[in-house]
């Protein structure tokens, strides 16, 4: 069970009437992220209620939330790009002394662009790992409120009530690789045509940068971005920077998902992706789908209850994804990078599978739940125990609502 403190202030919110409103975008994902928010407030006894709108944009349905908001938490840039008439939602927030907090869900070198509105006075922010805080903290904003969440939290969808082999070795998918190669919408050759277009010195140094990046499990990745301009004496703006971070990051992703595609292809798993390389395609033992219907995020969550385990890649090397929240809730074994936060709350071989992508510990990881049904029941029931571990199951969720406290 899930253990919660009851914070203060609660139950004055409580009596006043307000509320904490989660607000989102008509997306799947949004819908998703907000609903394990919720969930995790209303296990710690905060008022809330979720908010859908169709699209940033005139949102004259928002205004009314003001009158009785304890906060405001958007996705994203979304809420930045809402309007009430002539007034920004955050301008409008901010005059009624209501807090928004933007749960920025992706790295902040790719979504802090994407804002116009928002300041250290008008909002806060909430990121997904400490390393995004920190970077944001650096290159942005470094006096704004900030704080983060261990990811965004497991979902109801792949809750198992409980773990036995019995079930288990009746599962009929050995892996489930949920990994797109799009990030944001940007293809690998989209970023290669923005690499391509930076002044020499600058590409020469994001170059440097990626070479070190893919493979760099350790290290918060603009690290090497940093280390490459430094050794060049060379100086960036802040919006420079995260251009260009932005495709040492994109480059590195990607590279990481090709590397696991290509080992996945040797083996009887079940890939779904947004645009397989030709040599996915061609391979005789994986079953691969692109379909919508398929590689829903909810569809997807829902299925883990069918797979012996999951593979995770995160964006971030101190972020926990979703994808091994879930696959622990569903009571699978989680195939999940070599970070050093995952090294402190796991142990490889015996509640997860760790990888690295410079040597073939992957190959390793899936001949195991492939192969091995009975070993990869034991690592995945030991997994199982941990979903409810504090620091694993919406850890840092309260931060969401503590931002809204003066």
């Amino acid at each position: 069970m899930l253990s919660t403190v009851r914070p203060f202030g609660v139950a004055a919110e409580e009596k006043r009437g307000r509320r904490f409103f989660l607000c989102h975008a008509a997306h799947e994902h949004d819908r998703v992220y907000m609903e394990n928010m919720g969930e995790f407030l209303g296990r710690l006894g905060v008022p809330y209620e979720i908010v859908e709108f169709e699209a940033p944009g005139q949102r004259p349905e928002l205004r009314q939330l003001l009158d009785d908001a304890i906060g405001v938490l958007g996705l994203n840039s979304q809420l930045d790009h809402c309007w009430l008439g002539d007034e920004n939602f955050i301008d409008a927030a901010a005059r009624q002394n209501v807090p928004v907090v933007h749960w920025i869900v992706d790295h902040p070198s790719a979504r802090w662009p994407e804002f116009v509105r928002a300041t250290e006075e008008n909002s806060r922010f909430l990121f997904v790992s400490a390393s995004c805080e920190a970077y944001f903290r650096r290159h942005v904003l470094a006096r704004a409120r900030t704080a983060w969440t261990a990811g965004v939290g497991p979902n109801w969808r792949s809750r198992l009530d409980r773990s036995s082999w019995w079930t288990f070795r009746k599962r009929d998918i050995g892996c489930l690789v949920a990994l797109n190669l799009k990030r944001l919408g940007r293809t690998m050759t989209d970023v290669e045509v923005e690499h391509n277009a930076l002044e020499l010195p600058v590409r020469n140094a994001v170059a440097e940068a990626i070479e070190h990046a893919w493979h760099d499990l350790d290290n918060p990745l603009e690290m090497h971005l940093e280390r490459a301009l430094a050794w060049r004496l060379l100086e960036l703006s802040n919006a420079e920077f995260h251009h260009c971070f932005r495709i040492v990051d994109d480059t590195a992703q990607i590279r990481r998902r090709l590397k696991i595609f290509d080992v996945a292809s040797r083996f009887p798993v079940l890939v779904q992706t947004d645009t397989p390389p030709q040599s996915l395609l061609s391979a005789g033992l994986p079953t691969v789908r692109t379909d919508a219907e398929a590689t829903s995020m909810p569809a997807t969550i829902e299925r883990m209850k069918s797979c012996r385990s999951v593979l995770s890649a995160s964006f971030t090397n101190d972020m926990l994804h979703d994808r091994m929240q879930n696959a622990l809730n569903a009571g699978c074994v989680a195939i999940i990078e070599d970070t050093p936060i995952h090294r402190r709350l796991f142990k490889h071989r015996g509640n997860a599978l760790l990888f690295r992508y410079n040597d073939d510990s992957l190959a390793e990881c899936l001949d195991l739940v492939c192969h091995r049904p009975f070993r990869a029941y034991r690592i995945a029931r030991a997994g199982f125990a941990l979903r409810d571990h504090p620091a694993i199951r919406f850890g840092g969720f309260h931060n969401a609502f503590d931002l809204t406290r003066e």
